[in-house]
């Protein structure tokens, strides 16, 4: 069992004990969680707040200003156009001065150019203020992110078994009053199965051939009773020593369940590995197996000539290994 989340952790429970699932197995001091929550909560409404003002009043009165503003230019822009035209008119028929005609062309120039710069401004503005509303609409999230973060940790701070057994390694380390200042994914206590028992072997790159798939049994030395036992994992050793000759080793959990649980803790057993045959099969030394990879070869001798045979191996004892596939009854092998 882990700790859930960082924090000052009070543990209810003792080494031993037995649970049930649901059980409390500590609670947590949740004052600085309620603290952030709260902290979050402030931050969050003011920014919400910031973004109603932006997606509302503020908006409301920034566009119709605009659009005001725009109106205005625009009229004055159609009134010169009105103006240039009669005074075009006049010009044509030599009735106005060619001066006044040039000024009353500028002056609608110039009012054009003043109501695009303003239509300019106006839809800068508005993206700059969208832009403004997707950060504060962002920052709302990201609170809310945070807030529900925080309520979930505290929605953790009573710390319950997630299953029947036993806690055994239960972290008792000591401040006076009882409590532990522990980070996310510190280990609490191990939760057991007291019928779950089992032992962890090593095996050599050989020996795995017969381990692979084989029928385990497991007897416990107080009663020299035989256990049907599994293999529960595979765990490879890594040494690039031994990886370079092609030797690897392998570590191999074997689990069994018993009644008696508790007493046979820590007793001395025999684990069996066996692989029942259904044919004769030849055995050759130990020391004319050649190993390359993850494979096993003989040398098969063919009248003089060593021929390179990869052969599947089975049961060893001290000296010979039994050949499941790949040679025959009365095939001659070299050391």
């Amino acid at each position: 069992m882990v700790a859930p989340v960082s924090g000052r952790l009070e543990l209810e429970i003792a080494n031993g004990h037995q649970v049930e699932p649901g059980d409390v197995i500590g609670r947590y001091d949740t004052y600085a969680l309620e603290r952030r929550a709260e902290e979050i909560r402030f931050d969050l409404d003011y920014v919400k707040a910031r973004l109603a003002y932006r997606t509302g009043s503020y908006q409301e009165n920034t566009r119709a200003i605009q659009s005001l503003d725009e109106d205005e230019k625009a009229g004055v822009r159609d009134y010169l156009a009105a103006q240039f035209a009669e005074m075009k008119r006049l010009y044509g028929q030599g009735r106005l001065a060619f001066g006044r005609y040039q000024e009353a062309q500028r002056k609608l120039d110039e009012a054009d150019m003043a109501l695009e710069r303003e239509r300019h401004q106006n839809a800068l503005e508005r993206q700059e203020s969208d832009l403004e509303v997707t950060r504060l609409t962002h920052d709302v999230r990201k609170r809310e992110n945070a807030l529900a973060e925080v309520i979930s940790k505290l929605d953790k701070a009573i710390v319950k078994a997630s299953a029947a057994g036993r806690l055994v390694d239960v972290e008792t380390s000591t401040a006076a009053d009882g409590k532990l200042t522990v980070d996310e994914g510190d280990r609490l206590a191990l939760l057991v199965d007291p019928e779950q028992l089992g032992a962890r072997l090593e095996f050599d790159s050989v020996e795995m051939r017969l381990v692979r798939n084989a029928d385990v049994t497991v007897t416990p030395k107080p009663d020299g009773t035989p256990r049907p036992a599994e293999i529960s994992a595979f765990h490879p050793l890594e040494n690039p020593a031994e990886r370079a000759r092609g030797e690897l080793a392998t570590i191999v959990e074997v689990a069994f369940r018993d009644p008696a649980g508790i007493a046979l803790l820590n007793q001395t057993a025999t684990c069996r590995f066996t692989r029942p045959s259904i044919s004769q099969e030849p055995a050759v030394p130990v020391s004319a197996v050649v190993i390359q990879g993850d494979q096993t070869f003989v040398r098969k001798d063919e009248g003089g000539q060593p021929k390179l045979v990869k052969v599947e191996l089975g049961e060893m004892s001290d000296d010979y290994i039994r050949v499941i596939s790949g040679l025959n009854p009365g095939d001659f092998v070299l050391d």
